[in-house]
């Protein structure tokens, strides 16, 4: 794994506002981003750089999400929406900032040493052509 991948893979976006973090592009919703586990809804979408905060709508009494795309459903596409909904659930932006927090500790905070641990043994595994025969 590449150094930068490793930095990214590393970082986990925590939404606040959600003015800074992209709803379809970003990894914010279940460790992937919107994008890539609905492909077919991002392709519809109306704007696919949105931030999570412009797909929000705070007019309803308790808020809800503003799913804006180019055209109408047919029926074997609703299925894909309902799925969206449910991985949305209970998810919602909040009054902080957007956050950026590290996965590589208990406090989300960044370590030097964690980093450089896990750079120099990172935890691929290595074919052992050495026991080959």
């Amino acid at each position: 794994m590449k150094e930068n991948e490793w930095c990214w893979d590393s970082l986990e976006l925590r939404v606040g506002k959600g003015n800074k973090i992209r709803f379809w592009t970003d990894v914010w919703c279940a460790g992937t981003a919107l994008s890539q586990s609905f492909p077919h809804l991002f392709a519809l979408a109306v704007d696919r750089n949105a931030t999570v905060e412009e797909m929000w709508d705070q007019n309803s009494d308790q808020g809800g999400w503003n799913l804006r795309f180019l055209r109408n459903f047919n029926d074997w596409e609703v299925g894909m929406v309902g799925d969206l909904l449910l991985k949305l659930r209970g998810l919602r932006p909040a009054l902080e900032e957007d956050s950026i927090s590290w996965k590589g500790g208990k406090s989300g905070k960044y370590k030097v040493k964690m980093a450089y641990s896990g750079l120099v043994n990172p935890s691929d595994i290595v074919f052992p052509e050495k026991s080959i025969g």
